[in-house]
């Protein structure tokens, strides 16, 4: 990143994505690694990202950390992690683009009932339903490396208020950020040529979390729904096109 332009277009992307983010409480990793992956070698930028990803998740618990749903975490959270691993062992035998059609068709048809039966779309927060929310969120993040949109599906399901809904998953995220981001340093995917980048994009994470937590304290809880519910969307959409194109230059 030597030109400052370049340096310039990646920070104000890396800031938009974790507004996003917060808001959303996915989101900023799969907006901002493509972005990364124009300037840095893909694994790196997959580190980098990592990175933000780690310390946009730490911010967001400065702002929505004090209304975290404990229950929710701990019997939802768990499952998730040890089925996420279950679903990555699974995944070197299935093609990437079945998973990902399959995960995108599964957004877009969670998104469809949630638009069709409204508030019927509540389950109680038990331990058994948390539980399986968190087995099946879990084992399809697994399977696809990118766990943000189906926790959020689930997390909605649940009815946690905006706030409790964004430090909850913000605590799930950053578990599994802190699992990752070791082993990326084990493998010396992060370079002390890139330490200034990650040194900027802490200030950018927090500052994105800042702007985000703002704007969302303004939105109704029908309007933050609503808007959850079609970053959800745009994800599934995302996640069938990609899955698609990649099934079309396998048979070409």
């Amino acid at each position: 990143m030597e030109s400052s332009g370049v340096w310039v277009v990646f920070l104000a992307a890396a800031f938009g994505a974790e507004v996003i983010g917060t808001m959303a409480g996915f989101g900023a990793a799969t907006v901002l690694t493509p972005v990364a992956s124009l300037f840095l070698d893909m694994k790196a930028a997959i580190a980098v990202v990592a990175c933000f990803h780690l310390f946009g998740n730490a911010s967001r618990l400065v702002f929505f950390g004090r209304h975290i749903h404990w229950p929710t975490w701990l019997q939802f959270g768990v499952p998730g992690i040890i089925c996420s691993l279950i679903g990555a062992q699974l995944t070197a035998g299935l093609p990437s683009p079945v998973v990902k059609v399959a995960f995108g068709a599964f957004l877009l048809v969670y998104v469809l009932l949630s638009v069709l039966l409204k508030e019927r779309m509540r389950l109680p927060r038990r331990p058994l339903t948390l539980m399986l929310g968190g087995v099946l969120s879990g084992f399809i993040a697994g399977m696809l490396g990118t766990g943000g949109a189906i926790r959020s599906a689930c997390l909605l399901i649940f009815g946690l208020p905006q706030a409790a809904y964004i430090g909850t998953s913000a605590a799930l995220a950053l578990v599994v950020d802190a699992t990752r981001l070791p082993v990326y340093l084990a493998n010396r995917l992060v370079s002390a040529s890139m330490i200034p980048v990650i040194a900027s994009l802490t200030v950018v994470a927090f500052a994105g979390s800042w702007a985000g937590q703002r704007l969302v304290r303004r939105l109704s809880a029908v309007a933050f729904a609503r808007f959850v519910t079609a970053m959800l969307a745009l994800m599934g959409l995302k996640m069938l096109f990609d899955g698609g194109r990649e099934w079309l230059s396998r048979v070409a």
